[in-house]
């Protein structure tokens, strides 16, 4: 399938989604789960720089009791493995297709719901799964979007220019993705004051406001999700001493 013949019939995200969903349906090992698809990510949260970057899909299953998440990540490898060739990386399940526009572009995250509870009779949804080495994440790809929608109106469109520009600062210093992660970039800017994204240079002034951050204030930063705490010693939080030396090099671009 082209890019040309997707765009015809809906988004990409839309396409993948089903593709991924008629894979699943022509297996039998994942007919009496309940599982949900929804996209995450740059491309989900308008935050991507190129045309061709990857769409990432969440798999989740609903209602995970009696049934765990290496249950599913089994299940989910042995129905994809009937239509693709697909395999585990560091975190999510990658179809080995060069030649498929679905291969070339999509990953998918295999997680269980997970609910956090918020107050009396509320929770907040969330998704549970394992890295390669068997750490558990749980993060709210859901609030994140919400959160990261929410703050590009109050910043009038500033905050996720932001984003891309730091996106595109990163590359011209010659950062990789695995030093200056994405997701540790958007989560950064998003705690910048909304004030800073409405005046003449946001992008400039938001790194600035992060330079000058109090040390003990920035290393209890939280991620875009609100819940999650942006540094620590976890498999999905980084040090604070190297998100620092990040911001010092995309302030010198």
């Amino acid at each position: 399938m082209t890019v040309t013949s997707v765009s015809r019939t809906g988004s990409l995200l839309s396409w993948a989604e089903d593709e991924l969903r008629v894979a699943l349906e022509r297996s039998a090992l994942l007919d009496p789960r309940s599982y949900e698809i929804f996209g995450q990510g740059s491309r989900v949260n308008d935050t991507f720089i190129e045309p061709g970057s990857d769409i990432d899909l969440v798999l989740m299953l609903k209602t995970p009791f009696a049934y765990g998440w290496e249950q599913f990540r089994d299940d989910v490898l042995a129905a994809l493995s009937e239509s693709f060739d697909v395999r585990m990386g560091r975190r999510c399940l990658n179809v080995d297709d060069p030649a498929s526009l679905f291969g070339e572009m999509v990953d998918i995250l295999v997680a269980t719901e997970f609910r956090l509870p918020t107050g009396p009779g509320t929770d907040e949804q969330g998704v549970f799964f394992r890295d390669r080495e068997g750490r558990p994440i749980v993060n709210f790809p859901k609030r994140h979007r919400r959160n990261g929608d929410a703050k590009e109106l109050r910043t009038r469109g500033g905050f996720k220019a932001a984003v891309r520009t730091a996106k595109r600062a990163r590359i011209r210093a010659g950062l990789s993705a695995w030093d200056a992660p994405s997701y540790l970039l958007e989560c950064l800017l998003h705690n910048v004051p909304d004030g800073i994204y409405r005046g003449p240079d946001p992008y400039r002034a938001a790194l600035d406001w992060l330079r000058r951050c109090d040390p003990a204030a920035f290393a209890e930063l939280p991620c875009q999700n609100g819940i999650n705490h942006l540094f620590g010693p976890g498999p999905d939080q980084w040090e604070p001493a190297t998100a620092g030396r990040i911001i010092d090099v995309l302030h010198e671009i």
